[in-house]
């Protein structure tokens, strides 16, 4: 398996979380599943997180890990989540991107969910399906198949050795023949954040569809079930950063264009339906593959051909045809429901190319395209949204070390309602804390930005955060051991929140710069690890 080692330095992507509330079995799918709104915290972090209606299609963009041999400590930043956003499931690996019924009607809301359009070729061959007989030539054919193997982790060998077979035997996870042999038993295993055997358990799933390990060339039916499987698959390959077997395995989706990826081919299980079987976050989620992959030449190309086919959809929904095209007639509360939701994809796809684009370092295509989201939404802002957009600038620009960024913070900051304080000042909230501690860290200014988190830590519930940031100040100031100090505390008070991918890094960051291997920081480095599961395990040496 081909993994990276993980960047530890901060990047403009880690700055902002996306939660993704959970509703149904694949909807559900979440490496993690609590109700407590406080728990958001250890989410992974992201510069955008959309908002839609009620139900929320809210976007993950794919966490890039370069590769860095660069280990110091690196600051944490997150995103408050936007008020009008539900957030019923919190993940410090949250992966999954689901979508949600828009209306009451499931009907339309599954037309307007799996709706794509087909290319000229693709869309002949449908209309001729029954002259065919409903059967392809090979090269029209999607033929996939899992690579052979098996996903194995060494973490619970190491806690035997270091804690012993009866203090290790609490953090066992479970395997994966402890569990149902279907998608509830993906489900337990992703929320125990218990990867390998997940991917080990989409094996086994997928292998009773035809297309498990040597089975790729071979024709196999597909289905929306089986599509949500390879997604499902996908997420999490991209999660532990196996590019290599992700590639290969991608390569027999191509374009996701051919015909037997399309519901109208399948008369006897669905009838007279038009659409796609492919999710659209699985379609993304292929976009964005070639920005990971050094042999990619051009890591823009079908991030942009997603968002061509989405102007599409918006185009034809404007004109007053269906999604993909089609004559019919829709209501006017269903054309607008329609509307919203691709329009709420159409900046999904944006905010990923902007994630890419600030990844390449081309900071002039991802300031111009957010300067679009800006200044001609299509969707209606929340106050707090149109604050995290002008942040999301004022932190790109700071990555060029353009002082921009403070006219920026400052937008974001009147745009806040007035809060008074005891003397009557108009106290600082929240965001506009973050972005003087990042103005102040862009200056080497490592002191003020300590005060800065710190009163941010005092303000809000994210306290994690926070104390991971001070941390990081105390070790630039040359103060490791009350670095150290302070994230060990942190692990004691908030042991749920604290056990996230930054925090953890940070902290075996430290305890390689204070060069110790005594036995009680061993013993707590694999505490650490054994209580967040399979999540991190490379980053402990």
């Amino acid at each position: 398996m081909d993994r990276k080692t993980p960047e530890l330095r901060p990047a403009i992507n880690e700055y902002f979380k996306d939660p993704s509330p959970s509703s149904n079995l694949f909807d559900n799918i979440s490496s993690h599943a609590a109700t407590d709104s406080k728990r958001e915290e250890p989410a992974v972090c992201r510069i955008f997180q959309q908002i839609e209606t009620k139900k929320t299609d809210i976007f993950d963009i794919i966490k890039p890990l370069e590769d860095s041999h660069n280990n110091s400590p690196s600051f944490d930043f997150r995103e408050p989540t936007f008020s009008n956003t539900g957030n019923n499931s919190v993940d410090p690996m949250d992966i999954f991107n689901h979508e949600y019924e828009l209306s009451s009607i499931p009907a339309e809301d599954e037309r307007r969910r799996f709706a794509w359009i087909p290319s000229v070729k693709t869309k002949n061959t449908l209309e001729k399906a029954s002259q065919m007989n409903h059967t392809l030539p090979r090269d029209m054919l999607t033929m996939p198949g899992v690579e052979n193997v098996n996903f194995t982790i060494k973490l619970y060998e190491n806690l035997v050795s270091y804690l012993g077979e009866t203090e290790a035997a609490a953090f066992k996870s479970k395997t994966i023949d402890e569990v149902p042999q279907d998608e509830h038993g993906l489900k337990l295993l992703i929320e125990e954040s218990n990867f390998s055997e997940a991917l080990n358990l989409t094996t086994r799933l997928l292998a009773m569809y035809g297309q498990g390990p040597g089975q790729v060339g071979y024709p196999s039916k597909h289905t929306k079930t089986s599509l949500q499987l390879w997604f499902t698959r996908f997420a999490l390959l991209v999660k532990i950063c196996a590019w290599k077997i992700i590639s290969k395995e991608a390569l027999a989706w191509d374009d996701l264009d051919r015909p037997d990826l399309y519901i109208q081919w399948y008369k006897e299980l669905y009838g007279n339906k038009y659409g796609t079987l492919v999710p659209f976050s699985f379609r993304l989620i292929l976009a964005e593959l070639p920005q990971y992959v050094i042999s990619s030449t051009n890591v823009y190309s079908k991030l942009f051909e997603v968002l061509v086919g989405v102007k599409k959809i918006i185009t034809n929904l404007d004109n007053g045809l269906t999604e993909d095209g089609r004559n019919v007639e829709l209501t006017i509360q269903d054309q607008n429901t329609s509307k919203l939701l691709w329009y709420s994809r159409e900046a999904r796809v944006i905010h990923s190319i902007i994630n890419c684009a600030v990844n390449q370092k081309d900071f002039k295509l991802a300031i111009k395209l957010l300067k679009d989201l800006i200044e001609t939404p299509r969707l209606k802002y929340t106050i707090e949204h149109s604050r995290s957009l002008l942040s999301a600038m004022g932190r790109i620009y700071l990555q060029v070390g353009d002082l921009k960024a403070h006219g920026y913070f400052l937008k974001s900051s009147r745009l806040k309602p007035q809060s008074l304080g005891t003397l009557g000042e108009n106290k600082a909230d929240y965001r506009e804390l973050i972005d003087a501690a990042l103005l102040a860290i862009a200056q080497n200014n490592y002191k003020d930005a300590y005060k800065h988190f710190e009163n941010a830590y005092i303000m809000d519930s994210n306290k994690v955060m926070a104390l991971n940031n001070m941390a990081t100040c105390l070790f630039y100031e040359g103060q490791l051991n009350n670095a150290i100090t302070l994230l060990e505390d942190a692990i004691q008070k908030f042991p749920d929140l604290a056990l996230n991918e930054s925090l953890l890094s940070n902290i075996c960051c430290f305890y390689q710069f204070q060069n110790s291997a005594s036995n009680k920081q061993r013993l707590l480095k694999y505490h650490i690890i054994s209580k967040y599961k399979n999540s991190v395990p490379d980053i402990i040496n």
